[in-house]
């Protein structure tokens, strides 16, 4: 085995983890490692989790507020476009009240397979008009771990897959990292059950949340996994952006849950991987 194989098989990561100029670096420096120490143990922390060195101009604090400032824009614009895609964004009388809660207590109740013809059958949002057929879940019901992901696409929904595509084979990258006894024992779910044209809204993800939350109750996971805006939104109930959230010790229903960003983000904001990698770490000390 070569010496960049080798420290790849150390790290648990595929190619696509880890940039090649790193790579590089750390066979550098592998000869200066002290002998009593792993090659890894002693370079891979420093590449995997300090912050980008600051340009020569510009000040750390600088570069961080600007970072800071576009990634709170965004996300304000996010929730300004869910609210404004809301055509239902009005304050509930009572009577609408009494009506979620009524249905949240039923699905409360509900079995695997009862739970299933509920999700196939539910019309509590819009999106239920658009979709072919809502996605219950991909994986075994005995899994420890639950991955919630966004709303499926519309290639998820045609293969009734969770997740999938390039997506799919990343977040498998992902758990192999973890130890390949987690790509076997995973649950993969959305929090949005349906396939829409736009990113699901506030009200969309509500609708489907005591879907989410009876499948959580009933599968009792050692930990969640939450990939994504909505996913997160969803198992946590708060629209905190995942910068926010991600680095928190959080639960829900009392399992731990990590917070982390979707492999598609991760396509398209390689400058993350490293974010996520720490975030799995963290999940991965969990399960030992």
């Amino acid at each position: 085995m070569n010496r960049r194989a080798l420290i790849l098989n150390e790290l648990g990561l595929n190619p696509q983890w880890i940039r090649h100029a790193v790579l590089q670096t750390l066979s550098t420096q592998v000869t200066a490692a002290p002998a009593e120490l792993s090659p890894i143990e002693v370079v891979a922390p420093a590449h995997l989790t300090a912050a980008p060195q600051p340009t020569p101009t510009e000040p750390v604090t600088i570069q961080r507020e600007r970072k800071s400032t576009k990634a709170a824009a965004a996300h304000r614009l996010l929730q300004q476009n869910r609210e404004a895609a809301d055509p239902n964004n009005k304050t509930l009388s009572s009577e609408e009240i009494r009506h979620i809660d009524a249905r949240s207590e039923r699905i409360a109740e509900l079995s695997w397979e009862e739970l299933r013809v509920e999700i196939a059958g539910c019309t509590a949002c819009p999106r239920s008009q658009q979709r072919q057929q809502a996605v219950f879940a991909t994986g075994a019901i005995e899994a420890k771990l639950l991955i919630v992901s966004d709303a499926p696409s519309k290639v998820e929904e045609q293969h009734n897959l969770a997740i999938f595509g390039p997506s799919q084979r990343m977040l498998n990258q992902m758990l192999v990292s973890l130890g390949e006894e987690q790509l076997q024992n995973s649950l993969i779910t959305n929090a949005v059950k349906c396939h829409g044209s736009r990113n699901p809204n506030t009200e969309e993800i509500k609708a489907c949340a005591p879907l989410l939350q009876r499948q959580i109750a009933l599968l009792k996971p050692t930990a969640i996994l939450a990939i994504g805006q909505s996913a997160a939104e969803s198992v946590l109930n708060t629209s905190a952006p995942i910068r926010e959230l991600r680095q928190l010790n959080q639960q829900c229903q009392n399992i731990p849950t990590i917070v982390t960003y979707h492999p598609s983000y991760l396509q398209r904001n390689v400058h993350d991987k490293a974010k996520t990698w720490q975030d799995l770490l963290r999940l991965k000390k969990i399960f030992q």
